[in-house]
């Protein structure tokens, strides 16, 4: 298995449209192995979603992402758990050790992916359409760690 970490720095990027870097990490027996890095590429994101789908990775993990983004990571087939927070170290390791499942603890305030109208007193906001989109199965990422 191979996931890809967009990162800005040592972290995950708050938007996976500003990161600065990509880091690779296989799975062994439930520890993350790293397996290299590269530069974000400069020239945005439809160059980064195009590198991505290229190497075949098996999931991406980022931070949050526009809808727009989200449309196309889906539409070329890049399976990605997004709105998580955290060191690559940390995310790394959860995602080794329990999948999306272990991930899912890392995920960023908000109601990305929560369900929205169960926020505070009950004040029942609607989803934007980017939130709407980011509850598809696509997007629940029911990809499983393999061993």
């Amino acid at each position: 298995m191979l996931i890809c970490l967009a990162c800005y720095g040592d972290r995950l990027a708050t938007l996976m449209e500003s990161a600065t870097e990509l880091r690779f990490y296989g799975v062994e027996q439930n520890v993350p192995v790293p397996s290299g890095t590269t530069p974000a590429p400069g020239t945005g994101v439809v160059a980064m979603i195009d590198l991505l789908a290229g190497l075949g990775i098996d999931v991406l993990i980022c931070g949050g992402l526009s809808g727009c983004t989200l449309a196309a990571l889906q539409q070329s087939g890049v399976p990605v758990v997004p709105w998580i927070g955290g060191t690559a170290e940390e995310v790394a390791t959860a995602w080794a050790a329990g999948g999306a499942e272990a991930v899912n603890r890392l995920r960023l305030p908000g109601c990305a992916l929560r369900g929205c109208g169960r926020g505070r007193a009950g004040h029942g906001h609607r989803c934007s359409p980017t939130r709407a989109a980011l509850r598809t199965p696509m997007q629940t990422a029911k990809v499983e760690k393999s061993s």
